[in-house]
């Protein structure tokens, strides 16, 4: 099944059910950014998550065999929705940053996107504003000399 059309099958349930990532996520066991990204097609469910979120949301057989079928990472970036482009916008100023910052701490290498976890929450500015928290954590990965 088209992954474009499983995120659209699934969008469409969750709103008839009025049920939430986050109690998709509590009924699967895993972080909320991670099942989100699985109904995104960029991560799979094991057979058995994918079954509690078809029962949660009544999805047929082949939308919910999609859930565990391995992704394909290969569309993105997009830049035209205004939430990604920030993203990008934060790496595009902090990147080069960033990137020394973690060679100074840590040597020569990477963080790894597969050995990785991330988390987003809620939290309240000194003004009493609202303000969104993102947690990047990756396992550190040196270079190897050869």
């Amino acid at each position: 099944m088209e992954k474009k059309l499983v995120r659209d099958v699934i969008k469409a349930k969750c709103g008839e059910k009025n049920v939430t990532l986050a109690q998709l996520a509590k009924t699967v066991g895993k972080s909320p950014l991670f099942v989100a990204a699985a109904l995104h097609g960029n991560h799979r469910l094991s057979p058995d998550e994918a079954q509690k979120v078809a029962d949660k949301l009544g999805l047929d057989m082949e939308t919910t065999e999609s859930l565990s079928k391995f992704p394909v990472r290969a569309d993105f970036p997009n830049t035209t929705d205004p939430f990604k482009y920030r993203l990008l916008e934060i790496i595009g100023v902090y990147g080069d940053a960033m990137r020394d910052t973690a060679n100074e701490m840590f040597g020569d290498g990477i963080m790894s996107a597969i050995d990785f976890t991330i988390d987003m929450e809620r939290v309240t500015g000194e003004h009493g504003e609202a303000r969104c928290k993102i947690t990047l954590n990756g396992k550190w990965l040196e270079y190897k000399t050869f």
